[in-house]
């Protein structure tokens, strides 16, 4: 038998959406037809350029260690169009790049908690913030946000109760997975308040920054000013925007001091991204503007088609997500926990959909569904959801 795991391993748990998909390939091996409603992977493939990009990398042998803070050139790309994607201007000495989201993070928690400290986390949240904070020894708490009329909403006040003397930082998300929400500058301005008042970092996650529809444009907390920016450090992808989700190339920004720890601890975690993937990224940067146009139009229309198409059931509450790639729908609570809602629907008819209960309690009645599949899968697997639902819990 081996030696005992670390208690830091045994806080994480398991992935929902992982799990979901795995029983669905099951199912699927067993011949029922599998909807997938569930997951944020786009169905676009990577634009042309930035796919020859990577190839003439390799070509031109571009396959040694690079700088741990990331491939000079590509931080100054990103450095130069930190006011498009965040609204900020930069030095490149403020960008760390890193192996997606989940390596700026990572290296991000690494660098500011400490075993027992607090994390804020605003609840509906991404899980996979929960097992990030806990590897470090910290404790993430969600704070609970209202739901008004199916739509979520930031009450800072509820932020500053949960702060205790062991509360380390807050952690943001917007436009905010799942809820689908682009926070306005007067909850932005909020949150930074609490911050500045309890002296708290924020962690500031901006996967989505570029997938915005209805002419609303996402700003960063630290546009707001110079004493907001110095304690929030902005972790973010090129993975959604680009669809290289498997490519995983991130970034973190932050004030210089705190990006050259971060640089360091980014050596020896990962060591950084793959060398032929950051100058392919310049390319996604210099020449991606058509890509992401095109395939947030498209997203426009499934967001369209799928929103429409959860409000004609009776009882559930759908507003349209102002950002990101999901539905976030209500359903009376008479239905029970959304899990047991999501595995009905996985077990009986093959549709991946995500509970609520996998972001928090406060979203115990809410499903998330992904509008990144085509219109054709999401048009079927609304038909076949909309008559399961009726029939379980509506008696139609």
């Amino acid at each position: 038998m081996c030696p005992q795991l670390s208690n830091f391993a045994q806080s994480t748990g398991k992935s929902t959406i992982v799990g979901m998909r795995r029983r669905a390939d099951e199912l699927a091996a067993k011949g029922m037809r599998i909807i997938d409603l569930g997951g944020g992977q786009p169905n676009f493939n990577a634009p042309e350029p930035v796919k020859k990009a990577a190839i003439k990398a390799i070509e031109d042998n571009k396959s040694r260690y690079l700088d741990p803070s990331g491939l000079p050139e590509l931080r100054t790309t990103i450095s130069d169009n930190s006011q498009k994607f965040h609204g900020i201007n930069t030095d490149a000495t403020q960008i760390v790049v890193t192996p997606g989201t989940f390596g700026a993070l990572s290296i991000t928690t690494r660098a500011i908690l400490n075993p027992n400290d607090e994390v804020l986390v605003i609840e509906p949240f991404w899980g996979p913030y929960r097992d990030i904070i806990s590897l470090t020894g910290a404790t993430p708490i969600g704070v609970s946000m209202p739901c008004v009329e199916g739509k979520f909403i930031l009450d800072a006040e509820l932020l500053s109760k949960a702060v205790t003397t062991y509360t380390k930082a807050i952690l943001l998300n917007t436009p905010w997975n799942p809820t689908g929400r682009v926070l306005c500058k007067e909850e932005l301005v909020a949150v930074a308040d609490v911050a500045i008042k309890h002296d708290l970092w924020i962690i500031s996650d901006e996967v989505y920054s570029q997938n915005t529809f209805d002419g609303i444009t996402h700003r960063s907390i630290a546009s707001l000013s110079k004493e907001v920016a110095e304690r929030t450090i902005i972790v973010t992808s090129l993975s959604k925007s680009y669809a290289i989700t498997g490519w995983r190339l991130g970034y973190a920004i932050a004030e210089p001091k705190v990006a050259e720890m971060l640089g360091r601890i980014n050596q020896y975690s990962s060591r950084g991204a793959a060398s032929m993937v950051q100058y392919a990224s310049i390319t996604a940067i210099n020449e991606g503007d058509p890509f992401i146009n095109e395939m947030n139009n498209e997203y426009k229309s499934r967001r369209d088609a799928i929103t429409k198409g959860i409000n004609d059931i009776d009882g559930v509450k759908c507003p349209l997500a102002e950002g990101g790639m999901f539905a976030f729908a209500e359903f009376p609570a008479s239905w029970g926990d959304s899990t047991d809602v999501a595995d009905y629907l996985l077990n009986e008819k093959g549709v991946i959909v995500t509970p609520g209960s996998d972001f928090g309690v406060a979203s115990r009645h809410h499903l998330r569904l992904s509008f990144v599949n085509s219109l054709e899968i999401i048009n079927e697997g609304i038909e076949v959801l909309s008559k399961a639902l009726c029939a379980k819990y509506n008696n139609c």
